[in-house]
C-alpha cells in the first residue's frame, strides 16, 4: 500500500482558539498526498494552519482492488520532540476530551469507536468514508478532509515529526455508493499505518512559502467615532470575507467581500459604541485586529 499523507498549507499569525473548517477540493493534493512536502515554520510564533489532505480512492490488496474508508487515530496525534505546541504551552495532540479547548479541529467531529475484538479496545476516530461514483467502481473520487490548528512554535530552531495513525478498511467489497463506516475493525479487511511529516523551525523560514495571507491590517481612526476605515493589503488575489464581534463573542457583522485583487483595499465600519474584535479571513488564514467605537 502507498503512503497516505497530510497537506498543510498556508497560514497567518492569529492568537485565540480554532475554527472547525471546511474541506476544499481545490486545495486537496490530488491523486493523493500532502503539500508542502515539509512544514517550515518561523520560530516563537502564535500561528493558526489549515490543513488539507487526500487518501487514496483506491487500494490495491493482491489482486484485488478495493476502495476503502479511513479513520484518523486522534489520539496518535504526537511530535518526536515537541517542538510545537498548543497556544498554551501545551502539548500539541488532539483534545478528545473536549476538542473546542484543543490546538486541532477536524472538519468533523470523532466519534468513539471499538477498532478490535477486545473490550477495552475503544478509541477516538475522525472518519471519512471514500464518496465513489454511481457508475461504480469509485474513480477519481478520493476522500478528502481537512483541520484547522493553532498552535506555538518552539523559539529553538531545529526539525521535528509529526506522526498521526490511519486506519484503512473496508467492510462491504463493492459498495461503491455508501461506503460502510459504522464498523472500523474492516470486516472484509483493514490495515493500520502511521504516518510521519517533517517540520522544520527555522527564523530563514517563510509562514505563507509564496503566498502570505492579509497584512498591514489597520483601523483609522481607532477609537473612533460613528465611522471607521479599515485598510489592508494583499500579497495576491483571494477571496476575503470580513467579521465583527463583540467581546462577549456575538458576531455582529459579516460581510463576503468577494475577490479582491492584490494591492491594498478599505472597508467603511459603521457600529454603536462598544469595543469590537475585526476579523479579515482568507483560505490561507485570518488576521485579526480590534476597534473602539465611542459615542
Amino acid at each position: 500500500m502507498r503512503y497516505i499523507v497530510l497537506s498543510l498549507i498556508g497560514v497567518a499569525l492569529v492568537y485565540g482558539q480554532c475554527n472547525m473548517c471546511t474541506p476544499d477540493s481545490a486545495r486537496s493534493p490530488r491523486p493523493y498526498g500532502f503539500n508542502p512536502a515539509v512544514l517550515r515554520l518561523p520560530p516563537a510564533k502564535d500561528t493558526s494552519l489549515t490543513i488539507y489532505f487526500t487518501f487514496p480512492d483506491s487500494v490495491r490488496q493482491g489482486n484485488f482492488t478495493v476502495y476503502p474508508n479511513y479513520a484518523i487515530w486522534v489520539d496518535s496525534l504526537r511530535l518526536d520532540r515537541g517542538l510545537i505546541t498548543d497556544q498554551n504551552g501545551n502539548p500539541f495532540a488532539y483534545n478528545a476530551s473536549d476538542p473546542s479547548a484543543g490546538p486541532i479541529h477536524f472538519d468533523q467531529m470523532h466519534r468513539y469507536k471499538q477498532w478490535g475484538s477486545g473490550a477495552t479496545d475503544y478509541a477516538n476516530f475522525v472518519v471519512y468514508q471514500n464518496p465513489g461514483i454511481s457508475a461504480g467502481p469509485a474513480g477519481g473520487t478520493p476522500p478528502i478532509g481537512c483541520a484547522r490548528v493553532c498552535i506555538r512554535t518552539s523559539a529553538t530552531e531545529s526539525s521535528d515529526t509529526l506522526r498521526v495513525k490511519v486506519r484503512v478498511f473496508v467492510n462491504v467489497v463493492g459498495d461503491v455508493d455508501n461506503k460502510d463506516t459504522t464498523d472500523i475493525r474492516g470486516t472484509l479487511g483493514r490495515v493500520d499505518t502511521t504516518f510521519r511529516y517533517a517540520i522544520v523551525i527555522s527564523a530563514s523560514s517563510s509562514l505563507s512559502r509564496g503566498l502570505t495571507n492579509v497584512y498591514d491590517l489597520r483601523i483609522q481612526p481607532n477609537p473612533a467615532y460613528q465611522e471607521a476605515i479599515l485598510s489592508y493589503t494583499l500579497p495576491n488575489a483571494m477571496a476575503v470575507s470580513l467579521s465583527v464581534y463583540a467581546l462577549d463573542g456575538r458576531k455582529v457583522l459579516g460581510r463576503d467581500l468577494g475577490l479582491k485583487p492584490a494591492g491594498t483595499h478599505q472597508e467603511t465600519l459603521r457600529l454603536p459604541a462598544g469595543q469590537y474584535l475585526i476579523r479579515l479571513e482568507t483560505l490561507y488564514g485570518f488576521s485579526t485586529t480590534r476597534l473602539t467605537v465611542i459615542e
